[in-house]
């Protein structure tokens, strides 16, 4: 992706650093630039926030059922 996408993406994040937290936060795969500056493939964008991925419903948990409190209702 450009400079100019990751930086609208990381609106408000002047340092690089704290961009490459923020993108990996949203769960994207990021290597870093020579200079620093976070590096996303765009794929890797379209993986998680393209038309695919926001039109399939997500795929059902295998993981453990939690029971709900009593009181919590």
């Amino acid at each position: 992706m450009s400079d100019e996408e990751i930086d609208l993406i990381c609106h408000g994040l002047t340092q690089n650093a704290a961009k490459v937290r923020h993108l990996r936060r949203l769960g994207l795969r990021v290597d870093r630039r020579p200079n620093g500056r976070p590096l996303v493939a765009r794929i890797e964008w379209a993986r998680l926030y393209g038309p695919a991925a926001t039109s399939t419903p997500p795929a059902a948990s295998n993981g453990p059922r939690w029971k709900t409190p009593v009181g919590a209702r």
